[in-house]
């Protein structure tokens, strides 16, 4: 059975464009500039509507739920498991002896230096492979859709919503027809990854041809993302697993508190404390930077008293990272150049004898 769907307030009509009118930029999905504006408002939005929309929606079975709702959420784990091992580390300091208590703090930082390595380090895999290839695997787009009722006879709701995802999110099934359609793009976006993977520039139809080439440099490209990501996380546990941390956590216990006066206003008082507040996180930050300076250090050449392995453990890891890096965006690039020089017509010697199958 077919239910009539009644629009609010029955002000939405929906009509068909007429000839010349250029359509509504809120109204279909349109490729966005991979700068760090539109980085920041995709990961702004993602970590916001999945930490409080998507799962409310999701547990009060909405149907409007899709699994793009669902895979957003994978990072509750990460900011839960986050928060509960700070929490744990340091829950019982005040009980524990000044390097056990320090201990706790390093962890914790760990755990943020982690997440911070993991997050920063993709683009020293997927910048140098964007710029000799021509594919960045981290273009975003806007995704639009319209809510559907989410009871019977419920009124219908078409106001558009947006979805931030990437173009490259799907391997076989890439937007394809984003990039097609994107004046910005167009075929002249397939012409120059042909022309970056040496296939030449005069090819019949290079969207057809470029796409298998484009399909296994996304797969190669993700794959040495996520190891060098890992990679790069764990040189972060390294970095505030170091001694002199001691001085940054010794600053944040000492930093100077407000007091205010029995007869001062309350303006005063508000002022005060955010002048207060200000000087604190300057100088705080001051003392971050310097020590997240040394911690770097030390953990390259070792610390003073250690001898043997534990001596070059850290500058051991630190190179085997940096080739890991290296070394897996060589070989997406090389791969791919390796693959365009095979696809290049103009690469076949015409006076050899050769059998057409």
């Amino acid at each position: 059975m077919i239910k009539d769907v009644r629009f609010s307030n029955n002000q939405n009509n929906l009509k068909a464009l007429t000839f010349g009118e250029k359509p509504d930029d809120d109204s279909k999905p349109r490729i966005m500039p991979n700068n760090l504006n539109s980085r920041v408002v995709q990961k702004l939005d993602r970590a916001s509507n999945s930490l409080i929309e998507y799962p409310y929606k999701g547990l009060m079975g909405d149907v409007n739920s899709d699994f793009y709702e669902f895979l957003s959420m994978g990072m509750i784990p990460y900011v839960a498991g986050s928060a509960m091992f700070i929490t744990m580390f340091n829950l019982l300091n005040k009980h524990l002896t000044p390097k056990a208590s320090l201990n706790g703090k390093k962890m914790g930082l760990g755990v943020l230096l982690y997440g911070l390595g993991k997050t920063l380090s993709p683009d020293l895999v997927t910048r140098p492979v964007a710029w000799s290839t021509g594919v960045d695997i981290e273009l975003p787009y806007r995704d639009v859709f319209c809510t559907l009722p989410t009871k019977p006879g419920a009124e219908a709701n078409i106001d558009h919503k947006h979805q931030h995802k990437k173009v490259y999110d799907s391997v076989e099934f890439f937007r394809k027809d984003l990039l097609e359609k994107d004046p910005r793009y167009g075929k002249k976006y397939y012409d120059k990854i042909a022309r970056k993977l040496g296939m030449g520039d005069d090819l019949n139809d290079s969207v057809t041809e470029t796409t298998p080439i484009i399909r296994s440099i996304v797969s190669s490209t993700k794959t040495a993302k996520s190891l060098s990501s890992y990679a790069w996380a764990g040189i972060g546990v390294g970095i505030a697993a170091q001694n002199c941390w001691a001085d940054f956590f010794k600053a944040f216990s000492d930093r100077p508190k407000y007091h205010s006066k029995s007869n001062e206003s309350f303006v005063s008082k508000i002022g005060g404390k955010l002048k207060n507040t200000g000087k604190n996180t300057y100088n705080l930050t001051k003392t971050f930077g310097k020590t997240f300076g040394k911690a770097c250090k030390t953990l390259w050449t070792g610390p003073e008293n250690a001898r043997g392995f534990m001596k070059h453990a850290g500058k051991t890891w630190i190179m085997l990272t940096a080739a890991l890096t290296a070394g897996t965006t060589w070989n997406v690039i090389h791969r791919a150049r390796q693959m365009g020089k095979l696809a290049n017509k103009d690469l076949i010697d015409k006076n050899k004898e050769s059998t057409v199958i």
